[in-house]
């Protein structure tokens, strides 16, 4: 387990602009759903792991890894959990 607090700690760059992190988790090929939505990336961090944890009970963790935008994403057997930053619109954006 400590790979997954580590990977849920570590941050790296950021997008510019106000970002939300979308916490999901879903099974591969079949879509998933929204668990959460955070203000920044710790906010996440106890729910992140909390998920993990029930993945890892009920197949184990086969890779978790950290993009350079500080994206975490975690497989086990056939479900995935992911966590990831999502630049928000905050003006309307007209095409020029």
């Amino acid at each position: 387990m400590a790979d997954i607090q580590i990977a849920a700690q570590h941050g790296t760059q950021q997008p510019i602009g106000p970002v939300v992190w979308i916490l999901m988790s879903g099974e591969m090929h079949e879509g998933g759903e929204i668990l959460g939505v955070f203000l920044d990336r710790e906010l996440a961090r106890g729910a992140f792991v909390t998920a993990a944890q029930r993945i890892h009970r009920s197949f184990g963790i086969d890779d978790i890894r950290e993009d350079e935008d500080g994206a975490v994403r975690l497989e086990g057997g056939c479900d995935w959990l992911s966590l990831e930053p999502h630049t928000v619109t905050t003006a309307l954006e007209l095409d020029a």
